[in-house]
């Protein structure tokens, strides 16, 4: 009778050194790929909420620009009477390097200038519209002239507005820097010293820096744009 002989089974298998190995560099390679996966979201993040606010930046400039190709030129003062003036003074508003005074041609309800003369001269009325910073928020107030038909409505602080004196315009906010620089004819800086000539400025330049935030990381974002006055 034949007998069968049985032999040892081939089986491999890992060891238990093996196996910490193993779980090591798993461990290791998940705390890479993860630290990967949290600064490269981190770094998208940051990126979007600078972008947001470089969007908010020129959004606004170009804002305040459509209005400067609108305008005759810069006024010294505010030349139609303002009940909210600063300090409680009607014609306070001053042109400065933060605050912006414009002299916008006056339309009626269809978009037609109003002028003072025939339009033969052609002599327009001129609407305020005032750039100014109050905190951190940059606001447009509007002072309508006193000509019948004029389209525009003055504007007022939130806390005084009604119904016949809707709130200032809301620019911006977030900001922590507002520069207002002019330019004469010759296409040279009026200096900040000689406040008295802005009126004659023919150009005007307009730089803003907004801030924000990605958690505990500052974010900042600025603009600088400039713009030829188009109506004389």
């Amino acid at each position: 009778m034949r007998s069968l002989k049985l032999g040892k089974d081939n089986q491999t298998g890992f060891t238990l050194i093996e196996l910490l190995v193993v779980m090591i560099v798993m461990a290791i390679l998940s705390v890479t790929l993860a630290a990967f996966i949290f600064n490269w979201m981190s770094a998208a993040g940051l990126a979007q909420v600078q972008a947001n606010l470089q969007d908010s930046a020129q959004t606004a400039l170009d804002t305040i620009n459509n209005d400067i190709m609108l305008s005759g030129s810069v006024d010294l003062n505010n030349r139609w009477p303002d009940p909210n003036g600063p300090g409680g003074n009607q014609y306070g508003w001053t042109t400065s390097q933060q605050v912006l005074v414009l002299a916008k041609v006056a339309t009626d309800s269809s978009g037609n200038p109003i002028y003072l003369d025939s339009p033969t001269n052609y002599i327009t009325q001129k609407d305020n519209e005032i750039y100014f910073l109050s905190g951190t928020t940059l606001y447009r107030r509007t002072l309508a002239s006193n000509s019948s038909g004029d389209s525009a409505i003055t504007t007022c602080p939130a806390s005084d507005a009604t119904a016949s004196c809707p709130e200032d315009k809301v620019i911006a906010t977030d900001v922590t820097s507002w520069v207002v620089s002019y330019y004469d004819a010759n296409n040279n800086l009026i200096p900040n010293q000689s406040p008295s000539i802005y009126d004659q400025a023919r150009s005007i330049q307009l730089s803003i820096t907004l801030s924000g935030s990605y958690g505990p990381q500052p974010v900042s974002a600025s603009y600088t744009t400039r713009m030829v006055f188009r109506n004389v």
